[in-house]
């Protein structure tokens, strides 16, 4: 029987993934580089690299200077690339909505006395400030994120930290996210997994076979039932 539930953070309980990557497009698109069918499953493909990566403070200047040199820009147009696209991705970062029904779902689970955690690969500053923003802090009694374990998601390390402070045993504790990384880390630690059909990583996620599927939030509640 599951007791508790481990959820990574954008674009699992925040919409922001897909929007980062329309903004990378506009802003590609801004400095007069048309962006192709071919351009944009390049996009797609190295969004994935950087936010499975995002531990590193300089994934999102890496990713944007690749890019910039693949649609043709000039260095000098991929410098303005990455002033501008570095500061708006930022902005849908600590703006970004949650995802509809999250609030009453977390409030349902809370009700179901789940203990509830947070594995992320935002900073604890950033973790902190989109959770009080968006009004759901109090559901959770530990959140982990790039700056507590040494090795990130795919790797357990954060997942086991968090079921150590929640005193979760592995069979108990289901990770619940929307990529592939997400899976690894709670399978790799040994919990049930249930991938979210929400984003850019539905066939990756499906390809990596989690021990449940769901295409919305609010499928949550009976698929940990059944677990």
């Amino acid at each position: 029987m599951i007791s508790g539930v481990l959820f990574d953070l954008d674009g699992t309980l925040i919409d922001c993934v897909r929007p980062m990557e329309v903004a990378f497009v506009d802003a590609v698109e801004m400095l007069g580089s048309k962006i192709t069918d071919e351009g944009r499953k390049n996009v797609s493909k190295n969004l994935h690299e950087i936010l499975i990566k995002r531990s590193s403070p300089y994934a999102g200047a890496v990713f944007l200077w690749r890019i910039g040199r693949f649609v043709g820009l000039s260095p000098f147009k991929r410098l303005l690339l990455m002033i501008y696209a570095f500061r708006r991705l930022k902005e849908i970062a600590n703006n970004s909505p949650l995802f509809p029904g999250v609030a009453p779902l977390l409030s349902e689970l809370s009700n179901m006395r789940l203990k509830m955690g947070i594995v992320t690969t935002r900073s604890d500053n950033e973790a902190a400030f989109v959770l009080r923003k968006n009004s759901i802090d109090q559901y959770f009694s530990t959140v982990i994120t790039r700056d507590d374990a040494h090795r990130g998601k795919p790797h357990p390390d954060p997942v086991l930290l968090a079921m150590k402070l929640l005193n979760l045993k592995p069979e108990e504790t289901v990770m619940v996210g929307d990529m592939p990384t997400d899976i690894e880390a709670g399978r790799s630690a040994g919990t049930k997994t249930i991938g979210l059909l929400l984003g850019i990583f539905n066939k990756e996620l499906i390809g990596i076979k989690p021990d449940a599927l769901a295409s919305s939030i609010q499928e949550l509640p009976q698929i940990i039932k059944r677990l």
